[in-house]
């Protein structure tokens, strides 16, 4: 697609405010385990819009912390097949949408030799802020660098479609 096209298509999340953390709610779903099987797990993010109008990058950054609110040695994995990656336009969001994104990690000891972290809450990045939920995982990589997970960018779901 012509660069032209994406700017034409992006200009509508452009022309937003940035969203501020104040104005968004950050919650998880698993999907009755649906993310869960053949040594991995995950859960669906999802920020709801209660403010005006407003646009959310598309990839911000999740960071899991410990107990005591400690950042963990974790990172998204680069996307399949997209390197550098892809270039991705801000989500826009009106009030009462929401926008989900999916997070997948290694759950089992399925290395050599496992590095375990033990998740008890996820921050996404919104400006020079964070949105912070409670979480209880177990994130699994190989000893000695950080454990890996996937993370989709987020897409907007108007609040007259939900499912």
């Amino acid at each position: 697609m012509p660069i032209l096209a994406l700017l034409l298509l992006a200009a509508p999340a452009l022309s937003l405010p940035p969203c501020r953390a104040g104005q968004l709610r950050l919650t998880l779903d698993g999907h009755d385990g649906d993310f869960n099987g053949m040594s991995h797990a995950g859960t669906e993010l999802s920020i709801r819009n209660v403010g005006p109008a407003c646009a959310l990058d598309a990839l911000p950054a999740v960071r899991f912390r410990d107990a005591r609110n400690r950042a963990l040695p974790a990172a998204r994995a680069a996307p399949r097949g997209m390197h550098p990656g892809p270039v991705l336009v801000p989500v826009r969001l009106a009030t009462g949408d929401r926008a989900t994104s999916q997070l997948r990690w290694i759950s089992g000891p399925v290395f050599p030799r496992n590095r375990t972290l033990r998740a008890r809450k996820i921050t996404v990045g919104i400006g020079t802020t964070t949105l912070p939920t409670p979480l209880r995982a177990s994130l699994y990589g190989p000893a000695g660098q950080p454990a890996p997970f996937e993370q989709t960018p987020f897409h907007a779901i108007e609040s007259g479609s939900e499912r």
